[in-house]
């Protein structure tokens, strides 16, 4: 009888390790898929589908004094899939407008415009477009002037909107 209840106990044993090595591929296998889960749910899902424009500071009312365009940079945030990319965008604040400001991205294929002092107007090096001191379109294949931004002052600072538009149209159609 002792010797039956040994050989039970044995059975059991090697029941018992085979149970286990079989849960280790199982386990394993689990792990695997909990990864790509993750990783794929991470990677594959938009964290927004269209991303609103936000204020974004460009700086104090005092730095903006003149008749002349002030160019100043500005970064922002783009939702492109799963990844977020910090933008860099240059635009125009007019102080002599009531502090305007312009997208320096010309309208025809998106290069940026300069300020000519000398002719006191906007010139694109890209492809030979002129737009006047407010901004409007005087000569060259541009089929519009330059893009005016919403902006507001808030405690002392003029903040922008920034937005980018549909190049080489004579609407501005704002780009989702």
């Amino acid at each position: 009888m002792a010797e039956a209840s040994t050989q039970h106990d044995d059975n059991n044993e090697t029941k018992s390790r085979r149970d286990f090595l079989l849960l280790i591929p199982l386990a394993l296998f689990a792990s695997m898929a909990a990864t790509i889960a993750a990783a794929a749910f991470r990677y594959l899902r938009p964290t927004r589908i269209f991303g609103e424009a936000v204020w974004t500071d460009i700086g104090p009312l005092s730095q903006f004094t003149g008749a002349r365009p002030i160019m100043r940079s500005l970064e922002t945030e783009r939702a492109a899939g799963w990844a977020n990319m910090v933008e860099e965008h240059f635009v125009f604040v007019l102080p002599d407008k009531n502090y305007q400001v312009l997208s320096a991205a010309c309208p025809h294929e998106g290069c940026n415009v300069i300020w000519r002092d000398e002719d006191r107007n906007f010139f694109c090096p890209c492809h030979d477009s002129s737009f006047a001191a407010d901004g409007s379109r005087l000569s060259g294949p541009a089929r519009r002037g330059l893009d005016p931004l919403p902006s507001q002052t808030e405690n002392g600072t003029l903040k922008v909107k920034y937005q980018s538009f549909v190049n080489n149209t004579s609407e501005r159609v704002v780009r989702g």
